[in-house]
């Protein structure tokens, strides 16, 4: 006993030697007005050889403290943006151990020039691993929603209220990197505003940290968040009229004070929308001619609220949370004509009504937990996430008059239903060196969602009879366990990414109505990796390659039939498989902006939307199959105009070429189309003051599935400038100024079919915003990132 106690003493003894080795200082940072300088870098560095031993940044009131320093000889250099530099030498230690000093620093004009040069980010940014879109401040998005800002996405096709990306199918959208795949995405694109949004990242070939799910890009959209100190808040108001007058109106506050960051915003959208569709179908030398005017309106109320506290310099807790109240009433008048080919028959025509009442909801909620382990990027961070969906929808397909045999009772949807999805997540980094890091993480999400899809008949005067054959409650249940590790190195030109990914998913989808279900369950590595090289100062260049999975989504399985007009409905395939996909792209880049792109991707059996039609009774149906092989292959080149006096614009042009190979229908479905795009953007000032954007884009018309598209373009242009001191902005802008809408045709088996969709433009805004608070301190917390690049740069 005696000599076990000996034993744990000299333990003891030698760990409090080597704690009582261990080294500090402090001190305080201000400027020559005698005003404290917060997130201003403190790097220590050996006196011997300049290799970096520690850094931190210095707090709201400037103060900074430096522990763990191993005996030595040391010399400090402090930096911050817009002031020169300051550096001590000869810090010996244990001698100066426990010390504080007081620096003053002095501005730099020159720096503080160039800081607020590099303030002004480009629209566009290309990374090694992504594009960038800068679109904050962007003048022709400022007053839509999130659906028009996604214009700026060089190559996405916004086509009535469809996201469609040149060269991409099933593109997967994320906001702030969480997952938006149970969700109505249309609903949220168009509910989310656009001067919301601080920027959008595509990531053509996404690592082994994000999900395997989707066939094309991803698409990140990273919201607005608080970076002032104080209090601070904006407002704003805006207005639109198209083929309605629309509104907006909107509040953020926040109160950055000490450790503790607290943020939240408030608004309420009034939107109205119109939309029309003409179809000619020639079944059997019949045609049937179709127009439906979808005029509608959608009211919306979102707010978010969310918090951030440093409990030290490495541990960060947060939260946040946000909900979105959405509602929309739209009544489409849908006109029939039916000219016979048969002189025996006569011709028909029938009016019908679909009054559509939809209310959807969205909660979530984000709890989240850093461990920066130290200043070289060695950091734990653990993320739970919990999404609540809930819609009450309600259709009503009325027929109005009718000249034939085909008076159809009314009838109606009834669609209440509820998804809640749970997430946690986990990654931990290690830098091994400053060229070589080691990404490992996983993740588990449990997606449950309950839909009750009820039809039913008009007997008579409001009396309501169940159409069991064509009511449905269906749930479905999907839970997704994954790892991941990712190796990421850089030495000298070289630089490169190797990663693994392993996802198990388990679905169950059950009919309570017919009492089947449908169980799938998948298991899959999905390796990716990227290698790059500095070629000259100017250009860079990077291969990536990418394997990623598609998995069907519950309301693409659910087989019954939902009525859109007496001859259109949908309906669910529960034989969908999931589609896969090989991607390798090639990327050259110059200073750091995008320019010449060339990818490759292969499918198989691609999850495409079809139409399907039955002679006998002249119905058309959407629904989606598998197509067993989907090739594409697409080259950009992006090219800037900043040479040209007094403009900054940059343009660019994409080649696409779509491949399809499968049996469809009992028929080779051999069908390979080129389509081009182009797009443009120029921003200038005129006199006082008044910044001026215009920006255009051209498709030449591709193949999507089945559907052959024509040519369409689309113009806006905006005019934005400051007033009040600067503190406030007015806007105004014209949506779809010059525009061709979507005409394309469908060619195949028994179809013959013509489609021209048009829908609102041209759309006149404006808006104005007013801030409020400390907006104009010299120090807010957009140096932070500053500060943590040049701790990262020094530990390099």
């Amino acid at each position: 006993m005696k000599k076990n106690i000996l034993r744990i003493l000299a333990i003891l003894l030698f760990f409090g030697n080597i704690l009582l080795a261990q080294n500090s200082i402090s001190g305080t940072v201000k400027d020559d007005q005698n005003e404290h300088i917060y997130f201003a870098t403190v790097a220590l560095y050996s006196q011997l050889d300049s290799t970096f031993a520690k850094a931190v940044s210095t707090d709201e009131n400037g103060n900074f403290k430096m522990i763990d320093i191993k005996d030595g000889n040391y010399y400090l250099k402090i930096t911050m943006l817009g002031y020169s530099s300051l550096k001590k030498d000869n810090l010996n230690f244990p001698s100066n151990n426990g010390k504080s000093f007081n620096f003053m620093m002095s501005e730099d004009a020159q720096n503080l020039a160039t800081a607020e040069i590099v303030a002004k980010v480009p629209l566009l940014e290309q990374k090694s691993d992504r594009l960038v879109v800068n679109v904050e401040n962007n003048l022709t998005s400022l007053n839509g929603s999130l659906l028009d800002v996604m214009k700026k996405v060089p190559g996405m096709l916004v086509v009535g209220d469809q996201l469609r990306m040149v060269g991409q199918s099933n593109i997967t959208i994320l906001i702030n990197g969480k997952t938006t795949k149970y969700m109505d995405v249309q609903s949220l694109l168009k509910d989310i505003p656009g001067d919301n949004i601080k920027k959008v990242e595509v990531i053509h070939q996404p690592g082994a940290e994000f999900d395997a799910d989707g066939t094309g890009a991803v698409i990140n959209i990273v919201l607005q968040k608080n970076g002032l100190f104080g209090t601070n808040g904006s407002i704003s108001v805006g207005g639109a009229s198209g083929n309605a007058l629309k509104y907006k109106t909107g509040i953020r506050l926040s109160h950055y004070q000490g450790n503790l960051n607290v943020y939240g915003s408030l608004g309420y959208r009034d939107y109205p929308w119109w939309d029309e569709m003409y179809i000619t179908r020639n079944v059997n030398g019949d045609i049937y001619d179709q127009h439906s005017d979808d005029p509608g309106d959608s009211k919306s109320l979102r707010g978010d609220i969310g918090a951030d506290w440093d409990i030290n310099q490495k541990h960060r807790i947060g939260f946040s949370g946000r909900f979105i109240d959405s509602r929309s009433d739209n009544l489409i008048t849908n006109n029939t004509s039916i000219d016979y080919l048969s002189e025996d028959e006569l011709d028909a025509h029938l009016l019908t009504q679909n009054q559509q009442d939809e209310t959807w909801r969205l909660y979530t909620l984000n709890p989240h937990y850093t461990f920066e382990i130290d200043t070289t990027g060695h950091k734990l961070s653990l993320d739970f996430n919990y999404i609540k969906i809930s819609i009450d929808n309600m259709n009503t397909l009325t027929s109005q008059e009718t000249i034939s045999d085909f008076m159809l009772p009314r009838q109606q949807y009834r669609q209440p239903g509820n998804t809640d999805i749970y997430t946690t997540q986990l990654d931990y980094t290690y830098p091994f060196s400053a060229h070589l890091k080691l990404q490992i993480g996983g993740k588990y999400s449990d997606a449950n969602l309950d839909n009750d899809l009820g039809s039913f008949i008009e007997l008579s005067g409001n009396d309501w009879e169940k159409d069991l054959l064509q009511s449905n409650h269906f749930i479905f249940d999907e839970t997704i366990g994954a790892a991941y590790t990712k190796l990421t190195f850089g030495k000298d030109k070289w630089s490169g990414t190797l990663g693994l990914r392993y996802e198990d998913s388990h679905s169950t989808g059950y009919s309570v109505t017919i009492d089947s279900t449908l169980k799938r369950d998948i298991s899959k590595l999905f390796p990716s990796f990227s290698l790059g090289r500095t070629i000259t100062k100017e250009i860079g260049a990077t291969l990536a390659y990418s394997y990623r999975i598609d998995r069907p989504r519950y309301a693409s399985l659910n087989p019954f039939v939902y009525y859109l007009d007496p001859f259109t409905f949908e309906q669910g395939n529960p034989s969908l498989t999931p589609a896969l996909t090989h991607s390798m792209k090639f990327n050259l880049s110059y200073e750091n902006q995008p320019f010449f792109n060339i990818e490759y991707k292969l499918t198989k059996d691609a999850m495409v939307e079809v139409t399907e039609q039955n002679d006998e009774t002249g119905e058309t149906n959407l629904t989606m199959v598998n197509l067993e092989k989907f090739k594409r292959f697409n080259a950009s080149l992006f090219f800037p105009l900043d040479f040209i006096p007094g403009i900054k614009s940059y343009g660019g042009v994409i080649a696409n070429r779509s491949m399809y190979d499968s049996k469809y229908l009992d028929l080779d479905f051999l069908r390979s189309k080129w389509d081009f795009t182009g797009f443009l953007q120029v921003n200038f000032e005129l006199p006082g003051n008044i910044e001026s954007e215009i920006s255009g884009w051209y498709n030449s018309g591709g193949q999507e599935g089945i559907i052959s598209s024509e040519w369409l373009y689309g113009v806006d242009i905006g005019f934005s400038k400051k007033i009040l001191n600067d503190k406030g902005r007015i806007s105004v802008g014209i949506d779809n100024l010059l525009a061709r809408y979507f005409h394309g045709e469908i060619k195949y088996a028994n179809m013959n079919v013509q489609l021209r969709n048009n829908w609102d433009g041209p759309v006149y805004n404006i808006q104005f915003n007013y801030k409020f608070g400390n907006q104009h301190m010299k120090q807010t917390k957009k140096y932070k990132s500053s500060a943590s690049d040049e701790i990262n740069r020094a530990s390099n």
